[in-house]
């Protein structure tokens, strides 16, 4: 079952390429409903997996999106990422075929025709954080003219798809850590900037050995809103494994910062422990054993059993 929920995942994300071709605060009385599904009953608690009934069997000929209940957030902008739960069903008799919550860990997507349904896209673009939303819809009008073959449907059956949008990401990210600043431990790597951009760590006082439990050296309390788990966070990062002279990863070499779920098991154990309650303008060291960090699974960059090394700054959270 696990491996059948894992391809499903994988061709849900494929076929979503190939069938490519305001952002003020809502609330729930500014946000359309949209239509009314004819046949479909959804009910359950917003973030769970929903209880999805059919009756009559729905059938369309067109997109129709109904908004089951509106949330409050932020709403969901075009171009830019998006969390949520997604559950798929069988039009003709709610059957399941999909859901994230199978998997444990929330969708991530942008909200972009490349790298995303564009029918899902359209249904999304301003309803609120916090908002379930069903779509009803052809196999067609998702996937395009092949179908999908690989869910044993027709081009011309009806699929639908419940979402609930846990998060968005970020109106306001701050171009760099802001706060009071705080003096590090004198055996902490020291972090080099170029120019406002961290560049790598200075290990010459730090212990040769790495250290065996997860450390979080603060550099800068925040003084913004507090990065709650489940939701998306904009951050700029820079890795290094400990003692090493060479990022295996920086979004400062990138140029942009970027946004994450986190608490949700889309990172490292060590991240989503220690991002969540960080306020807005923080910038800390995190210190990840193998443990708290990839273990025995080697990475580009990243031997086995490493010990990780990483600057943060959080610069924006969807709170």
């Amino acid at each position: 079952m696990r491996r059948l929920l894992a391809l499903l995942v994988a061709s849900l994300m494929l076929f979503a390429t190939a069938a490519c071709g305001d952002d003020s605060s809502s609330s729930k009385d500014e946000v359309d409903s949209g239509d009314n599904i004819k046949g479909l009953t959804v009910s359950g608690k917003f973030g769970e997996e929903p209880e999805v009934k059919v009756k009559p069997a729905v059938k369309v000929d067109k997109p129709q999106t109904e908004v089951v209940s509106a949330g409050e957030g932020n709403p969901v902008v075009a171009n830019q990422k998006a969390m949520f739960n997604i559950y798929l069903a069988k039009g003709a008799d709610g059957k399941k075929l999909f859901s994230s919550t199978d998997q444990g860990t929330p969708t991530q997507v942008e909200m972009d025709e490349k790298q995303f349904f564009k029918t899902i896209i359209d249904s999304l673009v301003d309803k609120p954080q916090g908002s379930r939303v069903a779509i009803a819809a052809t196999v067609k009008d998702v996937w395009g003219s092949a179908g999908a073959p690989q869910l044993q449907l027709k081009p011309t059956d009806t699929v639908l798809f419940v979402i609930d949008i846990l998060s968005v990401e970020p109106k306001e990210v701050i171009d760099a850590p802001t706060g009071e600043t705080v003096t590090p431990p004198a055996t902490a790597p020291v972090v080099k900037e170029t120019n406002g951009k961290v560049t790598g760590f200075d290990f010459s006082k730090a212990p040769k050995k790495a250290p065996t439990k997860l450390q979080v050296i603060p550099l800068v309390q925040g003084d913004g809103p507090v990065a709650k788990a489940g939701r998306l966070v904009t951050f700029n990062y820079y890795g290094a494994v400990w003692g090493s002279k060479k990022a295996f990863d920086s979004s400062f070499s990138r140029g942009a910062p970027v946004p994450f779920g986190v608490g949700v098991s889309g990172l490292i154990p060590a991240w989503d422990k220690v991002i969540p309650g960080l306020k807005q303008g923080s910038r800390v060291i995190i210190v990840a054993p193998p443990g708290e960090a990839y273990g025995a699974q080697a990475r580009p960059g990243i031997p086995a059993n490493s010990t990780l090394t990483f600057v943060v700054d959080v610069l924006g959270v969807d709170s």
